[in-house]
């Protein structure tokens, strides 16, 4: 995990989101943008092999602030 950029307020962080979302403290985020693998199997590529389960959903709710918005892409085959 790494800060890819940091200025302006902003910091994004390129790495695993859940070994990213785990270093961060409580209600300590504004808004998260998410696109979660849809469980498919896209073009048989093994990221997209299953849904992403209930965890990631518990740890944003945990870092975002009251009022925060997280913003999740999703598929009609999978919502």
């Amino acid at each position: 995990m790494t800060i890819h950029y940091q200025g302006h307020g902003v910091t994004l962080h390129h790495g695993d989101c859940l070994d990213v979302l785990r270093t961060l403290p409580d209600a300590s985020v504004d808004s998260v943008v998410t696109d979660p693998p849809y469980g498919l199997g896209f073009m048989g590529r093994e990221w997209d092999a299953l849904p992403p389960g209930r965890e990631w959903a518990v740890e944003c709710r945990r870092v975002l602030k009251p009022g925060g918005h997280l913003l999740a892409f999703g598929c009609t085959r999978t919502w």
